[in-house]
């Protein structure tokens, strides 16, 4: 990159659009590193959970892709009641799974996977009713839901707002100038007051990751689920 740089500035006609760049910013009351920053921190995409949002109604019955190949967790693995090796996981590729962090009858952290969405939501209801949430006061945690670009809520951050979500995160930018997207960037998520569902496909689609209320997931990392979210729903509820 450096001597790329040195070819270009060597280039005939550089010093010439050089001054000219400078004489256009100057015009412009650019006159400083500084006036050049306030600039840019003046017209830079925001981004806020109300962009590029749509209300949830339903997230099935549409044309998807299929699930991307499964990437197995750092833990055991419960598929529909059977306790395996986290690599069994391939044993499904092209099939999506539904999965949500727990604990087993031995107080091992286990990922709770299921074939189906109805399995997942009995699954779901079953634990709620046994008070299965991270805190003794989720009421106290935000509505919005947080997504990180890097572990332990690191780096670059986007939120939804309760009943709301993102149906496809190659929409949504990222970054000052905006040029990149959130797509496969999300690597840990804040504790909401709301339940929070992962999707490994546009359009709400493929395999999913349930997070229940109250608990901050530094290392999505943990449940294979590392860069590879295409959208997300904040629920705006808990089952």
């Amino acid at each position: 990159m450096t001597q790329q740089m040195n070819r270009n500035i060597a280039e005939p006609g550089h010093e010439e659009m050089v001054a000219r760049v400078r004489e256009s910013l100057k015009k412009s009351g650019i006159d400083s590193f500084d006036a050049i920053v306030e600039r840019l921190a003046a017209t830079a995409p925001r981004i806020t959970h109300e962009d590029h949002l749509m209300m949830i109604g339903h997230t099935e019955g549409e044309a998807q892709l299929p699930p991307r190949p499964h990437r197995p967790p750092e833990m055991m693995v419960v598929i529909d009641g059977e306790t395996n090796e986290p690599e069994t996981v391939h044993e499904f590729d092209g099939q999506a799974l539904y999965s949500t962090p727990g604990l087993d009858g031995k107080g091992n952290e286990v990922l709770y996977m299921f074939t189906s969405l109805e399995g997942m939501r009995d699954h779901l209801v079953a634990h709620a009713r046994h008070g299965d949430i991270g805190t003794s006061n989720p009421d106290s945690l935000s509505v919005d839901s947080h997504y990180y670009e890097h572990d332990d809520l690191g780096g670059d951050w986007l939120q939804n707002g309760p009943g709301r979500g993102w149906s496809n995160l190659k929409n949504v930018p990222r970054g000052i100038f905006g040029l990149g997207d959130w797509n496969d960037i999300i690597s840990s998520v804040d504790w909401c007051r709301w339940h929070i569902t992962l999707f490994d496909r546009p359009n709400w689609g493929g395999s999913r990751l349930e997070l229940p209320a109250g608990r901050t997931r530094y290392h999505l990392s943990n449940f294979g689920w590392n860069d590879c979210v295409s959208g997300t729903v904040n629920w705006g509820r808990r089952f």
